[in-house]
């Protein structure tokens, strides 16, 4: 490399324009100021699994106090509506929603407006199940925030004389859905979750407590309207083969009707069940073991099957008489039964019609000397001559093994 090309490459090594240059220097600045900040927290997380450094300032506007500020680098996946859960210096378990992103024009780092949950809000949905969420829940007087919250995107909402509005992540929230919060039962009067992709906006009344379905102890609301589903099964465990597929029959009752939803199945002992390369559970080993069903879409709904996995059976035996089937005047041969499996005992034969063919004593000579040995233990074989009185026809031989008769039609035709 020449001394033009060695200077241009030093030149542009933060890249070829001054526009790249700049912003990737901004990039390496912020890097730096995020290695040596004492405002720089580690091992901050969000609850997609992502975890990252970041710096946090806090507004230094009165009238923004409860906002902090989250700085980040540009490669990282953080996004508004996360849920970030900090761990203080005093070893405290904070989460904060993520609420608001500052638009810049040269991004050399992303920032993050973002204000701490303060309370674990729990629902159930319009089908019946049982939501979560943390969430910023304002109260009627906390007047500068609630301000704040409502001009941002120029929301108006009708609102009683007691009200409490909340911020959390884009969650299914129909009007008219109830909310216990402290032990006061609060409704859904208007939402908005279009000024904000990511963030729900809800505004609610208060409601009376419904001291029959409202549970005050787990703050859930109209216990009445959730789902019961339940998972109808054979009385007896069902069985499977070793090697085969597991697809155990049950059904999916909601509210005491029939459904259908997408469930899964969970081996509890990989020992006894696993899932091949085609994502099927195949059983392993013979034995008894308990399959986990579980909705895919709600996995708090689930339930135990225990089920037998046998050794897969002997296959049905079948079996054919090994021999010629024609046999000239005066012409001997010998005849076997072979089965799919080893035979087990012996085998007798016999003959439909001994005027055209008869029975022969086999010798070593027939057969060798070792399997002569074997016939004399266990007879499997026989030897059939064909008359000498030159009589053509037809003769069936007979095999009888096992309590099944196995038969072969044999031909006597002439000389030539």
């Amino acid at each position: 490399m020449n001394y033009i090309n060695t200077y241009f490459s030093r030149v542009n090594h933060l890249g070829e324009t001054t526009a790249e240059r700049i912003r990737r220097g901004g990039e390496i600045s912020f890097e730096k100021w995020k290695a040596e900040s004492p405002h720089t927290v580690r091992h901050l997380s969000v609850e997609r699994g992502v975890y990252f450094d970041a710096i946090i300032l806090t507004n230094k506007d009165k009238e923004y106090q409860k906002i902090m500020f989250l700085n980040v680098s540009n490669d990282e996946d953080v996004r508004i509506g996360d849920i970030m859960t900090w761990e203080t210096r005093r070893n405290e378990i904070e989460k904060w929603i993520i609420f608001q992103e500052e638009k810049k024009v040269n991004d050399t780092y992303r920032t993050f407006w973002m204000v701490r949950c303060n309370y674990f809000l729990r629902w159930i949905d319009k089908l019946g199940h049982l939501q979560s969420s943390w969430a910023y829940v304002v109260s009627s007087t906390d007047d500068k925030i609630k301000g704040n919250f409502r001009t941002w995107h120029n929301l108006i909402t009708p609102q009683p004389n007691k009200y409490a509005e909340i911020l959390m992540p884009r969650r299914e929230v129909e009007r008219a859905t109830n909310f216990i919060i402290e032990d006061e039962s609060w409704q859904v009067i208007e939402y908005d979750h279009t000024s904000v992709p990511g963030i729900i906006y809800l505004s609610l009344t208060e409601n009376k407590v419904n001291f029959i379905y409202d549970d005050l102890i787990n703050d859930i609301a109209d216990t009445d309207k959730l789902a019961n589903y339940q998972l109808d099964v054979p009385v007896n465990p069902q069985s499977f083969k070793v090697g085969e597929e597991i697809a155990p029959q049950f059904t999916l009752m909601k509210n005491g009707l029939p459904v259908e939803l997408e469930t899964i199945l969970i081996p509890t002992d990989n020992h006894y069940a696993k899932f091949n390369k085609e994502h099927k559970l195949i059983g392993l080993k013979s034995g008894t073991t308990t399959i986990k069903v579980q909705l895919k879409d709600y996995p708090q709904i689930e339930k135990d099957l225990v089920i037998n996995l046998i050794e897969q059976p002997i296959e049905d035996f079948s079996a054919y008489i090994e021999g010629p089937d024609k046999l000239r005047l005066n012409e001997v041969a010998i005849y076997k039964l072979v089965g799919t499996t080893a035979l087990s005992s012996s085998v007798v034969y016999t003959l439909d019609n001994k005027t055209i063919a008869q029975f022969e004593e086999i010798t070593k000579d027939d057969i060798g000397e070792e399997e002569y040995a074997d016939e004399e233990v266990m007879p499997i074989r026989c030897k059939v001559a064909a008359n000498s009185k030159n009589v053509l026809g037809s003769v069936t031989l007979t095999a009888e093994y096992e309590g099944q008769s196995y038969t072969k039609i044999i031909k006597i035709i002439p000389l030539w």
